[in-house]
């Protein structure tokens, strides 16, 4: 017992103490005031000047950035969030651009900040990733140049001989065209024939590219066997793709054999010689053939006179030849004989005309 009290008196003197301390601190924290503690920080703006250092090539720009955050300061006001405005207050408007910053560079805005437009004024459209920084005057998109289109060469005809045959022993051609162009209606087409130019056509309808047509070559007769050249269009008259093409060669005969007869034997009032009138009995006519008269007067058996004549007589029609040498007396007995010997005859029975002259 006697140690026990020593121990709990001195508990109690170390109570008595700190309670002392403490009633001490709380009268001389604030000058024995009340004590305030204001637990949220005021932003205070303050004025920087910032300077930034471009990269190679740039040039440096001075800018005043609009809000620079401070340090937390104590305030005795009602405390505010950060980044906030207290209600009924203006938020503060970002400073003008630099007027006195280089030309084509403005001066660069915080992150998050907003420039402030003039009315009317239309933002700055931002460069697209990947293009140049440089704008130089618009460039004019050129304009295609015209070419004039080159004029086709024309089409041209190709006459060719793809035949030739007689008809009542007429010449006739089967004149074709193998050329790419038309010949056309009303065309005159000239025929050489055995070396001379001795027929022009007209064309009565038009001949275009693979058609053909056969023509009548008016007198060219076929009036034996014979081997006959023909060339179409010889003096080169017509535009041909090819006029090395225009010639053809065959051997032709006759188709119709020639027939001449005697039809009469008749006076000639003024000078009493014999007129012999010779008939074509054929349908195919006789052009320029080989005809002989023999004249037989009275009872002769020699001939009196012969003639020789280059006949042209078309089909079934008739030719008079006065035969000179011997007179035609009325009463006087006479034989008349015609002969066709270029070519032959087909009846040398009607070649003979024997009577009385009236």
């Amino acid at each position: 017992m006697t140690l026990r009290w020593p121990l709990v008196a001195s508990l109690a003197a170390l109570i008595a103490g700190a309670a002392l301390a403490a009633l001490v601190l709380a009268f001389c924290g604030d000058g024995g005031g009340e004590t305030v503690v204001n637990r949220s920080p005021t932003r205070t703006p303050s004025s920087r000047t910032v300077t930034r250092t471009p990269k190679s090539g740039t040039p440096a720009t001075t800018g005043t950035p609009a809000r620079t955050p401070s340090s937390l300061t104590p305030s005795a006001e009602t405390a505010t969030p950060s980044g906030g405005t207290e209600p009924g207050e203006t938020p503060e408007a970002p400073p003008p651009p630099d007027e006195t910053a280089p030309p084509g560079l403005e001066p660069t805005l915080p992150p998050g900040v907003e420039p402030t437009l003039a009315p009317g004024e239309t933002p700055a459209s931002s460069p697209q990733p990947g293009a140049s920084g440089t704008v130089g005057p618009p460039t004019s998109t050129p304009r295609p140049t015209a070419t004039s289109t080159p004029t086709p060469p024309p089409t041209l005809s190709d006459l060719v001989l793809l035949g030739m045959f007689v008809s009542n022993d007429q010449l006739g051609v089967v004149l074709g065209n193998e050329g790419k162009g038309e010949v056309p209606a009303g065309q005159e087409v000239e025929f050489r024939v055995r070396g001379v130019v001795a027929a022009t056509v007209t064309l009565a309808q038009a001949l275009p590219p693979g058609a053909s047509t056969s023509i009548v070559l008016e007198n060219q007769v076929i009036y034996k066997p014979e081997m006959v050249f023909i060339v179409v269009d010889p003096n080169n008259l017509i535009p041909e793709e090819d006029d090395n093409n225009n010639g053809a060669a065959e051997q032709l005969a006759p188709d119709v054999a020639q027939d001449l007869a005697v039809h009469g034997v008749f006076r000639a009032p003024d000078t009493n010689q014999p007129l012999v009138v010779i008939r074509n009995v054929t349908s195919a006519p006789a052009l320029q053939v080989t005809v002989v008269v023999t004249v037989y007067a009275g009872t002769a058996t020699e001939p009196t006179t012969v003639s020789t004549y280059q006949l042209s007589i078309e089909p079934l029609g008739f030719e008079t030849v006065e035969v000179v040498g011997v007179a035609a007396l009325p009463g006087v007995h006479m034989k008349v004989v015609a002969v066709m010997t270029d070519p032959p005859d087909a009846n040398p029975a009607n070649n003979v005309w024997e009577g009385t002259i009236s």
